[in-house]
């Protein structure tokens, strides 16, 4: 029998608070509970609640996109009541919004594992009125599973999950041989880049003519990957945050997830000079990018999450829905 089930609250075993939302959801609001989200702002705080937000069960980690910075990936932590900058990649897997575990009575492997968010009636139909970011986290703050380091400070090891928003526009100069992640069984995922004129290509977003409506995860048209085969607790993937050079990196030992997307000629100015893996979408190297091999109960996927409410009021039609095979 399989199971998926939303986690929040992970300690440094990554061992969840709250191992199962039991079919609450999360709710993102302003500075204080229950307080709204300014138009075009992205929330200050995330809770786990109801369909409406009326009803309000406890905290969760908050991650906040901070819009106009260059390039696309800074965010805002909050997991301890301190705030405190960094990039995506520096977020630990402790420090997610969200955790996604998969169970199932043997052990199994696990692929083509992909985020939508949609209108909670067609996993096809993109929520409205709300612009969303997400994003794979992957960071032990070293390359040993056991060490995430202290809570609420900024990682010093580069993670190896995603280093730009899906949903936000990726810099086109950062991202010169391809905008798009692809999985161990073909599939691309792509995100536009800020030349591209719309950034989710879904047409029921720009047609509904709602300024910068297709910036955010949702449809058909931004689709997020996540890696296969996590393990339990991302105990699958605890060697990916090797930060040696393209040299130092053992042969068969996963690379990040962004050497896919983020060229090998730019990786040294956004990742430092020794987080410069290569080509991780070269024929080589791709089967390096895809994830974790090994069988287990379960797997665990951390995502960050932000939203920006573009009108007044509650936004219900908005849920996050997960796929995946396992075999």
């Amino acid at each position: 029998m399989a199971t998926i089930d939303f986690q929040i609250k992970y300690n440094s075993a990554m061992v969840a608070g709250t191992p199962s939302l039991h079919g609450s959801g999360v709710a993102f609001f302003g500075p204080t509970q229950g307080s709204s989200v300014q138009i075009n702002s992205y929330q200050d705080s995330t809770y786990i609640s109801n369909g409406n937000a009326t009803t309000i069960q406890g905290q969760a980690n908050n991650n906040k996109f901070i819009d106009g910075v260059y390039p696309s990936g800074m965010c805002t932590i909050n997991s301890t009541g301190t705030e405190y900058t960094v990039g995506l990649s520096g977020i630990k897997s402790m420090e997610c919004a969200v955790g996604i575990r998969f169970g199932h009575t043997s052990a199994v492997n696990t692929q083509n594992c992909q985020l939508r968010v949609y209108d909670r009636d067609n996993i096809n139909s993109p929520a409205s009125g709300v612009n969303t970011k997400v994003a794979e986290i992957v960071n032990f703050n070293g390359s040993t599973y056991n060490d995430q380091g202290s809570q609420g400070v900024a990682s010093s090891v580069v993670g190896s999950g995603d280093a730009f928003w899906w949903g936000e526009e990726w810099p086109s100069e950062m991202c010169i041989t391809q905008n798009y992640y692809q999985n161990s069984l073909g599939a691309q995922f792509y995100n536009g880049l800020e030349t591209d004129a719309a950034v989710n290509g879904d047409q029921r977003l720009s047609a509904a003519g709602v300024t910068d409506n297709d910036l955010s995860v949702g449809g058909s048209g931004i689709i997020v990957p996540l890696l296969d085969s996590p393990g339990s607790g991302q105990r699958g993937l605890a060697e990916i945050t090797d930060n040696t050079t393209g040299a130092g990196v053992v042969p068969g030992m996963m690379w990040p997830k962004w050497t896919q997307y983020v060229d090998s000629t730019k990786q040294t100015a956004l990742m430092g000079s020794s987080n410069n893996f290569g080509n991780g979408h070269a024929a080589a190297n791709i089967g390096n990018t895809y994830g974790g091999t090994g069988l287990h109960t379960h797997h665990t996927w951390c995502v960050a999450l932000s939203a920006s409410p573009l009108s007044l009021g509650s936004k219900e039609q908005y849920g996050i829905y997960v796929s995946l095979e396992y075999l």
